[in-house]
């Protein structure tokens, strides 16, 4: 889908507008669906006794959704094309570190869903703190704040 939104935006200066505008609308969906799974592991974990089935399910979510984090910025899809996005350029101007980031926010949502797939708890709570600090890692280097 990205690759062929991004062959269409490169016809003309209205059909890219479009594109990057479609591109950028999914990619803060998908990060809607992120924050959603977060909070209710983070919820879950909250109470005396956790659902082992609903931790297994958002963080299979976060799983699934935070390997494709490198896909959901093509190039064209930053503040340069007039949509409102709290990407940083330095996502595009710093490739390496930026794909090594979302690396780990893959490695630490596939070691949540590990734990969580194995029913435990206290496992899960780690998980979450570390999912949480890489998180908060590309937050800080990589998204506008306010």
């Amino acid at each position: 889908m990205v690759a062929g939104a991004v062959a269409a935006a490169m016809v003309g200066g209205t059909a890219l507008a479009a594109t990057a505008a479609q591109l950028i609308a999914a990619r803060q969906q998908n990060y809607k669906q992120i924050g959603k799974a977060f909070k209710a592991v983070n919820d879950e974990l909250k109470k005396d006794s956790p659902s082992v089935d609903t931790l297994r399910g958002n963080a299979r979510t976060l799983d699934q959704l935070a390997r494709r984090v490198p896909g959901w910025f093509p190039k064209g899809t930053g503040p340069e094309a007039g949509v409102k996005t709290a990407a940083l350029p330095v996502i595009w101007q710093k490739p390496a570190e930026f794909r090594a980031a979302a690396a780990r926010l893959a490695a630490a949502a596939r070691a949540l869903d590990a734990a969580a797939a194995k029913g435990d708890v206290a496992q899960v709570r780690t998980a979450t703190g570390a999912l949480g600090g890489a998180c908060k890692n590309c937050h800080q280097s990589f998204k506008a704040q306010g």
